[in-house]
């Protein structure tokens, strides 16, 4: 019974694990499309605006790649058996 709990626990934390992530790349890559086609869309004439438009979107776009290497590449550190 006890290794049927412990997978039961291990399927739960992979569950909640692989949730988070979809929620977290789903907002970056919402946060990206919406300052793309912002950048794209609209011809700013104050420079200051559309350098944080542009500084935005490179950020974005920079969380849309390391989220799946924060969340999966990192290996976690399990409690050692008896």
């Amino acid at each position: 019974m006890s290794d049927q709990n412990e997978k039961s626990g291990l399927l739960q934390q992979r569950r909640s694990k692989l949730i988070g992530f979809i929620i977290t790349e789903a907002s970056a890559i919402g946060v990206l499309l919406l300052a793309g086609a912002f950048a794209l869309s609209s011809r700013l004439a104050d420079s200051a605006l559309a350098l944080s438009v542009n500084i935005v979107t490179i950020a974005a776009a920079a969380a849309v790649a390391m989220i799946p290497i924060i969340f999966f590449a990192i290996a976690p550190i399990l409690p050692r058996g008896d």
